[in-house]
């Protein structure tokens, strides 16, 4: 009975064992930290930094993959079928995984995905382009009024950041403005920039250098406050208009995932925002960081999914 018992327990330990081995040993290969928008807006630039920084705080590269298309759906359909062994995350955000998943019939529902760690968040910065025939809100909305779907701005895509951040504009406003769609942040701000389009609504590390450099002129930010590193921006509260509207950059995993595995890439998360090397890189692009890790970040995300579900039935899809 001692033997059976002996071998019982071993068998057990060695179980126990094998499974912490396991644990140890992830990831044992590179990880694909995949970003579902084309070059050049806000997600692609967070994610080279971030995946410049990575390995020393996972132990293996993390390779940036650029999977456009669909305003974020072709990279979230092709993660939430693959394999849930934590070897590809999604960079997602909360039109992707918050949003559209509500509203729309896509290739993955809004519990395909796990989350791992959000990495920081900033508002819509609404501007226009330097030649606009207005400078602040007042004139914006202005205009618009005197000239119904004569102001054309850039949008990203339906039920993306700009589109929700334009629609809370006129439903407060009561203005009639036309959005044409182009597909992602960085082909959106070049139409503005080329003056094909009159305004756009992006986030600081898009429109920040721009807004220096005076070839944009910002109109408000859809924050509480003032974004530290735009001091001269108003927010649209303070230049009359109730909006608040926040963009976060997170880390997600398929759904069944291993717990241990999340657990491990959030704690390496929460260590790599705080690299001086990232946050000297963050600090270039007008960004900043405002990590929160598996168990935080997933209570934003059945908070916020609510939220957004009431909002788009109040403007009405």
């Amino acid at each position: 009975m001692r033997i059976i018992k002996g071998l019982a327990l071993g068998a057990i330990l060695g179980t126990l064992g094998a499974s912490a081995t396991l644990a140890e040993e992830f990831p044992e290969k590179p990880i694909r930290f995949v970003t579902p928008y084309p070059p050049g807006g806000s997600h692609s630039l967070h994610a080279g930094i971030i995946t410049t920084v990575a390995e020393a705080y996972f132990g293996q590269p993390m390779i940036s993959v650029i999977r456009a298309g669909g305003g974020g759906v072709v990279a979230a359909a092709e993660l939430a079928q693959g394999d849930a062994d934590g070897y590809s995350v999604l960079f997602g955000d909360p039109t992707i995984n918050s949003l559209r998943p509500q509203v729309e019939d896509l290739p993955y529902d809004i519990d395909a995905f796990v989350p791992v760690a959000r990495i920081n968040y900033s508002p819509a910065v609404f501007v226009a382009a330097a030649d606009a025939p207005f400078d602040d809100l007042d004139g914006m909305i202005a205009y618009a009024k005197e000239n119904p779907d004569k102001l054309i701005y850039s949008s990203d895509n339906k039920n993306g950041f700009t589109y929700v951040a334009f629609e809370m504009l006129k439903l407060k406003t009561g203005t009639q403005m036309k959005g044409i769609e182009f597909g992602g942040g960085g082909p959106a701000i070049a139409q503005v920039l080329g003056g094909n389009t009159m305004a756009y609504a992006g986030a600081p590390s898009v429109v920040g250098d721009h807004i220096e450099a005076g070839t944009l002129k910002a109109i408000c930010a859809t924050d509480l406050e003032r974004w530290e590193k735009l001091p001269d921006v108003p927010t649209c509260q303070e230049a009359g208009v109730d909006i608040v509207w926040h963009f976060w950059r997170g880390v997600l995993a398929r759904a069944g995932t291993p717990e241990d595995r999340v657990q491990m890439m959030s704690d390496a998360f929460g260590k790599l925002v705080e690299d001086e090397g990232f946050l000297r890189l963050i600090n270039t692009i007008n960004s900043r960081v405002g990590y929160l890790d598996a168990e935080a970040f997933g209570e934003l995300l059945a908070r916020e999914q609510k939220d957004l579900k009431e909002l788009y039935d109040a403007i009405g899809g």
